[in-house]
């Protein structure tokens, strides 16, 4: 019977810690964010004696009307909400799909369009939602109709950036076999590109529509019309309590169709 000696282990290597450079970026964050409360003004005391002082604002949490939850006003106001939401992310989903193809080399080959679609997202993006409702509603007034072009243009820079980070990565064998076949530009993208990023795309456009049922009530809020239009009611006129079972009921909404949402997109992805 042979023997044979012990087996030797090898040793795993050692961990390497943070480096200087993660360690110095930690640092700078940390001074950077304590400059910036100090500049602001941000005091923790401050807002504890805020909140534990008599507050009308508090004191309407603690005591939220439930009534509005069943109340024909609100429920009128949450239907436009979703309806804004709803209009919103599909007019601007829509058009974002062509914009992000646009915006590609192997989807818009000619260079100076190419930059002047890429120009045009950049412009969409850098406006956020509330500044485009404060636009709209100065131009075509108060209303559902503002609020809707808001969310329009709103869909239309998230979408069209997700969806081009999305192209950023695709198989380009499927685009190469296309040309080799013959096929023009419009089969290309709809043959070798589109069935490739579909299922994310449809990921976005849900996603996004979380989003804008949240912005809706924050437009409501400047006058685009949504349930915001009613909780801006309620706040000017200092009833608090009615305020709150409308933020309430609005949370409801929201987390039911986030939850629908999440459901779906993790089945296409």
């Amino acid at each position: 019977m042979n023997e044979t000696g012990p087996t030797a282990v090898p040793e795993l290597p050692a961990k390497p810690g943070p480096s200087v450079f993660a360690i110095g970026t930690a640092i700078g964050a940390v001074v950077l964010t304590i400059i910036c409360a100090r500049s602001v003004g941000f005091s923790l005391n401050e807002i504890v004696t805020n909140f534990t002082r008599k507050n009308s604002v508090v004191e309407g949490l603690l005591n939220p009307d439930w009534g509005q939850i069943w109340s024909r006003r609100s429920r009128s106001a949450f239907v436009e909400t979703l309806q804004l939401a709803v209009l919103g992310t599909a007019t601007g989903a829509t058009a974002a799909l062509p914009l992000a193809l646009w915006s590609t080399t192997f989807g818009n080959p000619n260079r100076w369009l190419r930059l002047i679609v890429r120009s045009f997202n950049n412009v969409i993006r850098s406006i956020p939602d509330l500044l485009w409702a404060l636009l709209f509603v100065t131009a075509v007034g108060i209303g559902a109709l503002s609020g809707l072009l808001a969310l329009f243009f709103f869909s239309l820079a998230v979408t069209t950036k997700l969806t081009s980070d999305t192209l950023d990565g695709i198989d380009m064998g499927p685009i190469e076999a296309a040309n080799a076949a013959g096929a023009n530009l419009n089969q290309m993208l709809r043959t070798a590109v589109v069935p490739q990023i579909l299922p994310s795309y449809t990921s976005f456009v849900l996603y996004n529509f979380e989003l804008n049922l949240r912005a809706s009530a924050v437009l409501g809020l400047v006058g685009a019309g949504g349930i915001g239009a009613r909780i801006e009611f309620f706040r000017g006129r200092g009833d608090w309590e009615k305020l709150w079972g409308l933020v309430v009921m609005f949370f409801l909404v929201v987390f039911v169709v986030e939850r629908i949402s999440v459901t779906l997109r993790r089945r296409l992805v």
